[in-house]
């Protein structure tokens, strides 16, 4: 017996034990988790200035908005309290008083069913979805709410309740109910706002008011609270009349920068999960709501003034480029016209950019010295192995200064820039940058200088923002967060420096140049120019293949803005032209901010390591002693190309015959300067009836063979240097490469060698059909005056 009852003490402390581990690990847990663990909140979103924008539904269809009990006005606890539970901070969760009170009530003399529920009884009903409309319920909710005392304080409890009360609705706390009905926080609500929110929990049925009506409950309810507070507070009874008055109510949630609001929700919900714990403030975005209002009315004016000729919607992304601050979010024309599909985000989709990532092929040109401001460039006809790019309208402008060719967004010198640079190439600084979704570079080619590769707006505005901010590519941020200063691009640069994100693309003094070129892109149309006196502008326009997107980006200001016109079924439309469309919608925008006062001219820093020299004003190049005019242009010491002008040659001519000669000590030899134009402009200036006086050559040039090596040698352009060419076995028509060469102005004839075999005699004009066989071919130009060119060829056969 003694050995049984010995089993039974320890079998006792053992379960004892248990239950305190069980107990200790509760306790903890819950502590640190809190009572409001596992409910789900409202996404609300306000803007830089605490402007409620929008209020998302919780995974249970309620609106929840968290608020500290902080936070709330000390007359409306007080009031609250007196309310729901006078002796709230004076009982353990139960008042049993109360409860006797009650069950005689409900249960023995069953005159009337009454409540006896403390506030922290309340609050485990809420937290727990208990049924307690009967004695094993509330039996239930005593244990809990007894539970809640112990392992927390008064102030949470009430911090927990004020943030579930029931208001009527779907809506559940006091500052959710307050956003709702009065369309402002509760701490700006007035006395009789606070206490008609008071007394919706009892009844939040009978008592929710309506945009027409309030209930007559609803008002004797809030009679009836004021008088008890009166008896405490006399002071009030000044008030009296006041409260006699149905109050101002809303009942609406706002619901602005919709597309904006909804891309945080949706990344909130992926980052957090299907439950969204409680913030401890509204989620106070960058968005600036006079910014934005102006940006969505003049985008929506704008789309319905051209409705006629196919436009119907459009998106812009307006950015702070020195805090690198979302400002202002439209992603379509009109959210719920599902004419146009307007829920769809127009900023965070992919798209086809045009032209618009031909400012960076020039800013990688410009680091790796192919280029400077002034370069003259090419816009001929070319082929780049099978790739044959051309202009809209298929015209081409010949000889064309950088800063133009890119303002122009001349198609041929984009893309023959784009096949000298590399590392970084413009894929490779597409994936530094972050751009998502990209292919295998080789599914792109050259064919991404002109908009293969897809980018959101967000990825574009973000490029541009990194010229602005001299070559660093800074995260666009969508909640206020300014983290440096932004007196000018030089300290906001130097501001960001330390910013473990951020990503040198390009160098500073190449930011600084394409963003001096772009200013020089003049306005379209119709544009006021006086609505602009004194602000720097610089922009792109961009148009994508079969007229399905067109663009505008660029900044003004501390701005960048990203303009987009399409449709989102993809269906194409001759109007979507990047300078017709999209730029007045950009200058439109950009004149109502200035107009407003909104935009102030950031002051330029010029990049120690940039100057301006002079340049032949013709060739672009560094005048040689024979240029006649000269110009500026921005050059990089050390890394700009110092070639010497090309085109202008002093030449000795005979004037009796018209000849050069080298006679030059007899008086009728004269000094005169000539344009030498390469074979390829020639013949366009030729086509556009500009033909270019060809320069004089020697009487007998194999007599002269010496003095005619002064000049240029010619240059292969087709066939590619370091490209594989495959023949394939079946298909003998195109199994054929294109020989052309540019040569000198004083060159009329171009002789083709493969090793030591002669293949072809013709003009520099005339391209020549080779046929060859698979093999490795060493290929030569020579012209006539013994200068030549050679590249290395591999021709592969294939199946």
């Amino acid at each position: 017996m003694r050995f049984l009852r010995r089993k039974k003490i320890i079998i006792l402390l053992l379960v004892l034990c248990a239950a305190l581990i069980v107990f200790f690990i509760d306790f903890n847990t819950a502590r640190s988790k809190g009572i409001l663990y596992g409910i789900d909140f409202s996404g609300a979103y306000t803007d830089r200035n605490g402007t409620l924008l929008k209020v998302y539904l919780t995974g249970d269809e309620t609106y929840r908005i968290y608020k500290s009990v902080s936070e709330y006005p000390l007359d409306f606890l007080e009031a609250l309290l007196l309310q729901e539970d006078k002796r709230f901070f004076l009982h353990h969760g139960v008042n049993p008083v109360s409860l006797i009170r009650a069950a005689l009530q409900t249960y023995v003399k069953r005159s009337k069913r009454i409540g006896a529920s403390t506030i922290t009884m309340q609050t485990a009903k809420l937290k727990y979805k208990l049924y307690t409309k009967n004695p094993a319920g509330k039996l239930r909710q005593i244990f809990l709410a007894l539970r809640l005392e112990l392992l927390f304080s008064k102030q949470e409890i009430l911090d927990a309740y004020i943030n579930l009360a029931p208001c009527g609705k779907n809506i559940e706390g006091f500052e959710a109910a307050s956003r709702y009905f009065f369309a402002q926080p509760i701490e700006q609500t007035d006395f009789s706002q606070r206490l008609m929110l008071c007394v919706l929990p009892q009844d939040p049925v009978r008592r929710c008011p309506r945009p027409d009506a309030v209930p007559d409950e609803l008002m004797q309810a809030r009679s009836r609270l004021f008088e008890r507070w009166v008896q405490e507070h006399p002071e009030y009874e000044e008030s009296r009349a006041f409260m006699q008055k149905p109050p101002r109510l809303h009942c609406a949630f706002p619901e602005k920068a919709l597309h904006f609001t909804r891309m945080l929700e949706s990344a909130s919900k992926i980052k957090k999960g299907s439950v969204r714990t409680p913030a401890r403030t509204l989620l106070r975005t960058s968005i600036d709501m006079r910014l934005q209002d102006i940006t969505e009315q003049t985008l929506q004016l704008y789309v319905r003034q051209r409705q006629g000729i196919g436009i119907t919607n459009a998106a812009a992304l307006l950015v702070d480029w020195e805090t690198m601050e979302t400002l202002a979010a439209a992603g379509s024309a009109g959210f719920y016209n599902n004419a146009i599909l307007g829920q769809i985000d127009a900023n965070i989709s992919k798209r086809s950019p045009g032209s618009l990532l031909k400012p960076f092929i020039y800013a990688l040109a410009l680091d790796q010295g192919l280029i400077h401001y002034g370069t003259m460039l090419k816009d001929t006809p070319s082929a780049f192995s099978e790739y044959m790019p051309d202009n809209y309208g298929n015209t081409f402008k010949g000889p064309i200064k950088a800063w133009n060719a890119l303002t122009q967004s001349r198609n041929i010198p984009a893309v023959e820039l784009a096949r000298k640079i590399h590392k970084p190439d413009l894929y490779d600084l597409l994936v530094s940058a972050g751009v998502s979704g990209l292919k295998h570079k080789d599914s792109y080619g050259l064919s991404i200088v002109l908009g293969s590769a897809d980018l959101t707006p967000f990825e574009l505005t973000g490029l541009y923002a990194a010229l602005k901010n001299g070559g660093v590519q800074y995260p666009i941020q969508n909640t206020v967060r300014t983290f440096f200063p932004s007196d000018t691009a030089n300290s906001a640069a130097n501001g960001k420096a330390g910013q473990s994100n951020a990503k040198r693309l390009f160098s500073q003094e190449a930011a600084f140049i394409v963003c001096k070129m772009l200013e020089q892109n003049p306005p379209p149309e119709d544009t006021q120019s006086s609505d602009f006196a004194g602000m720097r502008i610089g922009y792109k326009t961009g148009t994508s293949i079969g007229f399905k997107d067109c663009w505008t980006v660029g900044f003004f200001g501390q701005y960048v803005l990203c303009i987009w016109l399409g449709n989102f079924d993809g269906t194409g439309n001759n109007s979507f032209l990047g300078r017709t469309a999209a730029a007045p919608l950009f200058f439109s925008i950009a004149g109502r901010i200035h107009s407003a006062g909104l935009c102030r001219n950031a002051a330029e820093y010029v990049p120690e390591n940039v100057k301006q020299i002079d340049v032949c004003a013709v060739s672009g190049g560094l005048p040689n002693g024979d240029c006649p005019d000269t110009e500026k242009a921005w050059f990089i010491p050390g890394v700009s190309p110092i070639t010497k002008c090309r085109i202008h040659r002093k030449i000795t001519v005979d004037t009796r015959t018209g000849y050069r000669t080298d006679e030059r000590d007899k008086s009728y030899c004269k000094n005169v300067v000539r344009e030498f134009w390469p074979s390829d402009l020639m013949k366009l200036f030729a086509e556009a009836g500009l033909p270019r006086l060809v320069p004089p050559d020697y009487p007998d040039a194999n007599k002269k063979m010496n003095n005619g090596r002064s000049g240029f040698p010619p240059e292969i352009v087709s066939p590619l240097k370091n490209t594989v060419y495959i023949f394939r076995s079946g298909t003998p028509e195109k199994n054929v490469l294109i020989l052309n060469a540019v040569a000198d102005a004083d060159t009329s004839e171009l002789f083709w060698f493969a090793g030591s075999s002669f293949i072809a005699r013709c003009s520099p004009s005339e391209p020549y059909v080779w046929k060859p066989a698979p093999g490795f071919y060493e290929l030569t130009v020579s012209d006539g005056k013994g200068r030549s060119d050679s590249i290395n060829v591999n021709i592969q056969g294939a199946n």
